[in-house]
């Protein structure tokens, strides 16, 4: 592309989960980049072709990139999955990568769209299996509720998402070693990448709803707009105009 051609727009459908966040639409253009986030791209029909560091380009139905792995995906119609590394979730889809890789057949890519997540209630455990990967977030231990569940459930609501382990654990009177395991149980994360997906939800709801970027990074609580524009880059790879782009024409 030349500097005098305007770069592909993304427009379509954002929702964010606990950990994950998908992506429906046209993807505009992108530059070679790493995410610290497993990435599956499917193509709604025929392939997508992804660039990948020292493996040239790559075309199938569809891909999962590693995270961490210099990559770029063509622009044009694709669904996105974004998945949080540390999350059960993003290592049991990382096992699937060889090289940091793995190509999707005709076949995998259409049971995967069959059950597509489109809302933040979604389960991941139908995509996985559809991937013919086993569906790995265990269910919770213990009681169906506890002071460390009623805790999690809460925290979406709250206007501080900042707390450290420590603060959260003497909150729901457990050492910070039973509330570190009790949340891992929970939600299949450390607290730290999970807090982080509640603010980045938070951030993304309030640019959907009109807000700009300091405003939405300030209303999730970012230090300010170019830590939210950051935290953006890293875990989904494009600028946050694009981000926003697509809430907002979705």
């Amino acid at each position: 592309m030349t500097h005098h051609e305007k770069s592909p727009a993304w427009s379509g459908r954002i929702a964010l989960g606990t950990g994950w966040a998908v992506f429906s639409g046209d993807m505009g253009d992108n530059r070679v980049h790493t995410h610290h986030a497993m990435q599956l791209v499917l193509a709604p029909r025929e392939t997508v072709t992804v660039s990948a560091h020292g493996q040239g380009d790559i075309t199938a139905p569809g891909v999962l990139i590693d995270a961490d792995v210099p990559h770029r995906v063509w622009p044009g119609a694709a669904a996105l999955l974004y998945v949080e590394r540390e999350s059960h979730t993003g290592r049991t889809l990382a096992l699937a990568c060889v090289r940091g890789l793995c190509l999707l057949t005709e076949r995998q890519r259409d049971a995967a769209l069959g059950v597509w997540p489109l809302s933040t209630d979604a389960d991941l455990g139908p995509l996985l299996a559809a991937l013919g990967l086993p569906k790995s977030v265990p269910a919770p231990a213990g009681r169906r509720s506890d002071r460390v569940q009623d805790l999690l459930e809460g925290l979406p609501a709250r206007s501080e998402l900042n707390g450290t382990l420590a603060e959260f654990a003497s909150e729901a009177s457990l050492s910070p070693s039973h509330f570190r395991h009790r949340v891992r149980a929970l939600v299949g994360m450390p607290l730290r990448p999970y807090l982080r997906w509640l603010r980045l939800r938070r951030a993304l709801m309030s640019a959907a709803a009109g807000a700009d970027l300091s405003r939405a990074a300030q209303d999730a609580g970012f230090a300010d707009a170019a830590h939210l524009s950051r935290t953006m880059q890293r875990h989904f790879g494009v600028p946050p105009s694009a981000i926003l782009a697509a809430l907002r024409t979705a």
